[in-house]
């Protein structure tokens, strides 16, 4: 498991939460025909699936020839099928229409849109204005629909507690990204879970009751090799550092910001290149930080916390599949510790090449 898994911080305690799931249950044959997750090989960043217009638009890598590309992963409605069928070769240079055949018969088309990615990419909502509230929540996820590349824990501490990661404005029509870490109290005190960070990173978060740190899934796909990437950020370390049995630390908290590329391929992840910030100083304006990659192995005497799990780093000719951006207001959640209200915001980010 990457290092890096372990900076969610969320309470998600078994016997403190409770969750529900609506299923497409039905009398007769089903007629649900949805494809509910669509991506091709060589993509890069996240898919944009428009269910009324039966949309499908993703971006390749600018070096992916556009004729020979397949849907490599498909989640359909239960028991429809998909035709043509996942890995089969397609020509992605114009629309290519995917039918779903749902269990009664009936029939839905969606068309699928590719695009090169172009040499320099940007991330999607990496100035953090848009921001919506997902089906059934009360709060608001970065991005301008679920299909967003960015992801939160809210959905782990609103059990017993408010979204910690949330927009702010601070300026007219100018909003930045803002996570707070809360001490959930004495109920998630019996799971060792008493404080929760809050985070923002590339990926998705759905809640595992039975293994909490696993409910993050960091990273996006990405094939470009970024410099260096620029944020701008602020934070104020909570004067009151607690650990997850509610114990107080005579210790200082501190933000984590930091960048992973790696490579994917087969079953082995390989870290390619590295990019971390991490302070415990208070800084009361936005301000602008640089933070550079270094590609391939970390220097000697590198902070432990940088390394990789597995240890094994990519070599210099080994393709990149996948970006993770990760922020925190408290960096050693992996122990559901930190400073009672910790405060990070962050805005503009910048990836430089």
């Amino acid at each position: 498991m990457l290092n890096y898994r372990s900076l969610l911080f969320v309470f998600a305690g078994t016997l403190l939460l409770s969750s529900g799931c609506v299923k497409e249950t039905y009398f007769g044959k089903s007629a649900f025909k949805k494809i509910l997750y669509f991506t091709v090989s060589n993509e890069t960043g996240t898919t944009s699936i428009n269910q009324d217009s039966l949309i499908i638009r993703l971006n390749v890598d600018a070096k992916a020839d556009l004729t020979k590309l397949f849907a490599d992963s498909v989640q359909l409605s239960t028991y429809a099928q998909l035709s043509p069928g996942v890995r089969v070769p397609q020509d992605f240079s114009k629309p290519v229409r995917y039918t779903v055949i749902a269990e009664d018969g009936s029939q839905a088309v969606y068309t699928v849109l590719v695009t090169k990615q172009s040499a320099n990419p940007q991330l999607s909502n990496s100035n953090f204005n848009d921001w919506y509230t997902p089906n059934g929540k009360n709060y608001k996820q970065p991005g301008l629909d679920a299909n967003t590349e960015w992801a939160t824990g809210n959905d782990g501490v609103v059990s017993l507690s408010s979204a910690n990661t949330t927009p702010v404005e601070i300026a007219p029509g100018d909003l930045a990204a803002k996570m707070v870490t809360k001490d959930l109290g004495v109920l998630a005190q019996l799971t060792g879970q008493r404080m929760g960070a809050g985070t923002l990173f590339t990926g998705t978060f759905k809640l595992d009751l039975a293994n909490p740190l696993n409910s993050a899934k960091f990273g996006i796909a990405y094939t470009s090799r970024p410099k260096s990437f620029t944020v701008s950020y602020k934070y104020a370390p909570g004067t009151v550092y607690k650990n997850g049995s509610g114990q107080v630390l005579n210790r200082p908290d501190s933000c984590d910001i930091y960048l992973l590329l790696e490579n994917r391929n087969g079953q082995v992840v390989k870290r390619a290149a590295t990019a971390w910030f991490r302070s415990p100083d208070t800084v009361n304006d936005l301000t602008k930080i640089t933070i550079p990659l270094v590609y391939g192995t970390l220097p000697a005497g590198s902070p432990g916390y940088q390394l990789p799990a597995n240890g094994l780093f990519a070599d210099a000719n080994e393709a990149i599949t996948h970006l993770s951006i990760i922020f925190s207001s408290s960096a050693s959640g992996a122990k559901y510790e930190g400073g009672v209200n910790s405060t990070l915001e962050v805005d503009n980010l910048v990836l430089n090449y």
